[in-house]
């Protein structure tokens, strides 16, 4: 009976101690997670830059037609406007999160040191 209760106390112990670990990254993990998240983010940026360039090579052939009074012309120009906003704030977030990742960097480099 001690044993089970032992085993028992053991078992707490261990899932209390793993739990306290996973809830406190250290700064390794923290760095690793922003380089993935940098990742990303730059990632998205290539994709809505492509999308951008892909929208503007239509937008002039387009034009280069004639065909300025076109829906797909119009829908175009929408989806430019929309996509750059899109880019604009992803890359207003990408450079708050590059600050934030020189000052975990910094915090890593100083505790090692």
């Amino acid at each position: 009976m001690d044993s089970d209760s032992e085993s028992l106390l053991d078992q707490d112990m261990i899932s209390s101690a793993s739990s306290s670990r996973a809830s406190t990254p250290t700064h390794h993990e923290d760095f690793h997670v922003c380089c993935k998240r940098k990742r990303e983010i730059e990632r998205e940026l290539k994709t809505y830059t492509d999308s951008i360039d892909h929208c503007q090579v239509l937008i002039r052939n387009l034009e280069r037609q004639g065909l300025v009074n076109h829906p797909i012309y119009s829908n175009q120009c929408a989806m430019i406007q929309g996509l750059m906003k899109q880019r604009e704030l992803l890359t207003d977030n990408y450079l708050w999160e590059q600050l934030q990742d020189y000052e975990i960097w910094n915090s890593f480099v100083g505790r090692r040191v």
